[in-house]
């Protein structure tokens, strides 16, 4: 897999200093794969190796799991009119902010003269967290991962297709629904769990919406090979 991010690195090291050949550029790549594809230890990877190869912080992980709605939203019948399914179905994509998510990626490309801040998810609380990152006009690339990048709908679609696309490039990390549910159920036993429980979340949620990535996986323009990251 070094070699894989290598090439990736490479990649983006070549679009974002050389591309338009002043240096200025600035690229922004969409990583998307289904839950426990091992999409968001590949983004850090690419970032950590952009990073030292530059000697400097010029690439950032912008994640789509900081606009989660909150767990009292979806406990809200104003918003969620049956909140249990709400909370059984979290990480749907029906459970998160798309439309904001959608425009603080476009705010980001758009402030070429000031930061943007966008939030993470804490899993400590299972809730987001404001304000968490930081996305720098010096930032060179931008790294937009989640899920959901690829779907058709709206507003998902208005990241990847179009004139007016948002994401420079879509990537795609190829792991097998199968192999990525037998993942997923591991991270559900490590926080005490057992297999059945284990099981039954990944095939009530987990596995439904990792499909409907696997759908989309077609509106990618980069396939990343799968590798059994560990902690992916």
């Amino acid at each position: 897999m070094d070699a894989v991010i290598d090439e990736l690195t490479a990649r983006l090291a070549a679009a974002a200093f050389y591309g338009d050949g002043d240096g200025d550029a600035r690229v922004f790549v969409g990583i998307a794969g289904s839950p426990g594809s091992g999409k968001s230890t590949l983004a850090s990877a690419v970032r950590d190796k952009l990073n030292a190869a530059a000697g400097d912080d010029v690439a950032v992980v912008f994640p789509m799991d900081g606009f989660h709605y909150y767990r009292s939203q979806l406990a809200d019948p104003a918003m969620f009119p049956d909140p249990e399914a709400a909370r059984a179905r979290r990480g749907a994509p029906w459970t998160f902010d798309a439309r904001a998510f959608v425009d603080r990626v476009r705010a980001a490309r758009s402030n070429t003269d000031s930061p943007t801040s966008v939030p993470a998810f804490d899993h400590q609380v299972h809730d987001p967290e404001e304000d968490a990152i930081t996305i720098l006009p010096s930032h060179k690339v931008i790294l937009v991962e989640g899920n959901y990048l690829l779907l058709p709908d709206e507003p998902w679609r208005e990241l990847w297709d179009g004139d007016g696309a948002l994401l420079d490039e879509r990537w795609f990390v190829d792991t097998a629904v199968d192999d990525a549910m037998t993942r997923v159920m591991g991270r559900h036993v490590a926080v005490g769990r057992s297999r059945e429980e284990a099981k039954s979340r990944a095939d009530g949620n987990d596995r439904p919406n990792g499909e409907m990535v696997w759908a989309a996986r077609g509106n990618a323009d980069v396939h990343v090979p799968s590798y059994e990251w560990e902690g992916a």
